[in-house]
């Protein structure tokens, strides 16, 4: 594999021996600096979700999206890769290496969370953060205190100043969502776990502490949504039990509306814009441990970006902390023409908020455009028949070896 650069690579060479510990700085190879101009970019990548077979369309767009944004870190936000036990653990590993020889090649670094769907694969979650980790462009690790906590890959990254990298002044949190509800009787998806508060709640304190008693601001990503988006849309009408709108408010706007249950919730106005969309009902835990009201009360995370539902996108803040939902970025899984990935800039003259945008794939090509077709149409050869073969061939291989 490519190597991020020789510079880093004597980096980790020379840290490499170094033992994790519960400081809130882990070493070298996982620091990040904002840069000279005093920006750092986050480009969001969440749902990418495909095979065996990585779909072209997904592969030129992410390549293109990176000659676009040019970001200093990538964080893919959950189920990375589709599910799929029939594949052996070798065929497993394949699907990861798809998606992270594009970040390995172009060195560009890259964080990532567990979804719900990567658990569905013969390599557990544990085999596979090995496998990010064969790639130096991963910043992902773990040590022996987050090795213990619930889930796999929940840790954090500190963003240094961008004068001398001698101080952590923004800090990223990454939190493995779990998959399904195993802790009640409330069934749905799992959420953050009450031991991994708590080591958000020490490390958050120790980097306080670092920081002269002041908080660091910090965005925290995962895949799953949190619950509380059912307290900020707003009731606006009722169905019946087959999803029927019955009756509505004044406030209902169909682009704008979903079903839960036998009721009507909107996306607040005030909240909508051209990159914003509810195309399917949000699929939250049916309980929360705490994650947010934590957040809330340390007052240092401005918002949690999220996957998951692949077909909403919005920034809604929630006493506080901004709900940062991004559409997924793949075509390999259901979607719509809403597919993109979102953009997260932060400007260290002013941490105290952050500015976002979604590319849309819609928005950012043109079929009308001969670029566009020689490169994406074109180059999307799983329409013809000699490549569907082939497919099938790799799938049988990596089903049996």
């Amino acid at each position: 594999m490519k190597k991020l650069s020789s510079l880093l690579l004597a980096l980790v060479m020379m840290f490499g021996s170094v033992t994790f510990t519960s400081s809130a700085v882990p070493d070298i190879k996982h620091k990040l600096q904002f840069r000279e101009d005093g920006t750092f970019k986050i480009l969001q990548l969440s749902d990418i979700q495909d095979n065996l077979y990585l779909q072209p369309l997904t592969k030129n767009f992410i390549n293109d999206l990176l000659d676009r944004t040019q970001p200093d870190l990538v964080v893919l936000t959950g189920d990375n890769i589709g599910p799929n036990k029939a594949l052996t653990k070798r065929g497993n590993k394949r699907l990861i290496d798809n998606v992270m020889k594009i970040f390995e090649e172009r060195e560009v670094r890259v964080a990532a969370v567990f979804g719900n769907h990567d658990a569905e694969n013969r390599l557990s979650k544990d085999e596979q953060f090995d496998v990010y980790n064969e790639y130096l462009c991963f910043m992902g690790y773990e040590y022996e205190e987050t090795k213990a906590l619930s889930g796999c890959g929940t840790y954090n990254l500190p963003v240094m100043s961008g004068n001398d990298g001698s101080k952590t002044v923004f800090n990223l949190w990454f939190f493995d969502s779990q998959e399904y509800n195993e802790e009640n009787d409330l069934g749905g998806y799992g959420c953050v776990q009450k031991d991994q508060i708590e080591w958000y709640e020490k490390t958050e304190a120790a980097l306080t502490d670092e920081n002269s008693g002041k908080p660091v601001p910090s965005l925290a990503f995962q895949h799953i949504i949190i619950p509380e988006i059912w307290d900020v849309l707003i009731k606006t009408g009722e169905a019946n039990e087959e999803g029927e709108i019955l009756t509505t408010t004044d406030d209902y706007v169909k682009e704008y509306s979903v079903v839960k249950n036998t009721a009507v919730y909107t996306l607040p106005e005030k909240y909508r814009g051209e990159d914003v969309f509810l195309s399917e009902t949000p699929c939250p835990p049916e309980y929360s441990n705490g994650q947010v009201q934590s957040m809330i009360k340390n007052g240092n995370v401005l918002g949690i970006a999220v996957g998951h539902d692949h077909k909403n996108s919005f920034v809604i803040p929630y006493e506080g902390v901004d709900i940062i939902q991004t559409p997924t970025v793949g075509f390999g899984s259901y979607g719509d023409n809403n597919r993109g990935a979102r953009v997260i800039t932060l400007n260290e003259k002013d941490l105290s908020d952050y500015e976002t945008e979604v590319i849309f794939f819609r928005d950012y090509y043109s079929t009308d455009d001969k670029a566009f077709n020689n490169r994406v149409i074109a180059n999307n050869d799983m329409y013809s028949v000699s490549a569907r073969l082939w497919a099938m061939v790799k799938w049988w291989f990596y089903s049996i070896f």
